[in-house]
């Protein structure tokens, strides 16, 4: 084997392990909401996967390009369409699972990076500019995103349930 081959094996073994090691992770966290919301125990691995899932397949949208907004809009879709399809066989409101299960998608790192700009804007007078151009770029990411995470856990519902009586 050459170098070069040697290289890119190592490197793909890396990223199975860095999927898996999210894949774990983010069930960890979406495991931790369900407990801090008293979901009952029987339901909590089923929202562990769902997060996993939902977390790994942003992940696989970012790895191809699509972008944090659209990749985080086809992850609560998808999650989103696999409790519409799971939770009629288990008579649960499909929300306990939906919720928890987007948590790890949530854009943490841009809504503090927006609060951190708004408190360093007045610590540093001199790169006011900067913090400003700051806010708005995190600030707008942030909203967006949980934008798209909004309309991808309700479009497939009205899709779904569109034959459905209000009353």
């Amino acid at each position: 084997m050459q170098y070069d081959e040697i290289m890119i094996n190592l490197m793909a073994a890396d990223s199975v392990l860095n999927y898996l090691q999210d894949f774990f992770l983010s069930a960890v966290v979406s495991m931790a909401f369900a407990v801090l919301f008293v979901t009952p125990a029987k339901y909590i691995p089923l929202i562990g996967l769902g997060g996993a899932v939902c977390h790994l397949s942003r992940s696989v949208c970012l790895a191809a390009d699509l972008g944090i907004v659209a990749s985080s809009f086809i992850a609560s879709v998808v999650i989103s369409i696999i409790f519409i399809l799971i939770v009629p066989r288990i008579r649960v409101p499909r929300p306990v699972f939906t919720v928890s299960s987007i948590v790890p998608i949530i854009p943490g790192k841009f809504a503090y990076m927006t609060l951190l700009s708004m408190i360093k804007i007045h610590d540093n007078p001199g790169m006011r500019e900067q913090y400003i151009v700051s806010i708005f770029e995190n600030g707008l990411l942030t909203a967006f995103v949980m934008l798209a995470i909004g309309l991808g856990i309700a479009a497939p519902a009205l899709l779904f349930y569109r034959n459905r009586p209000v009353v």
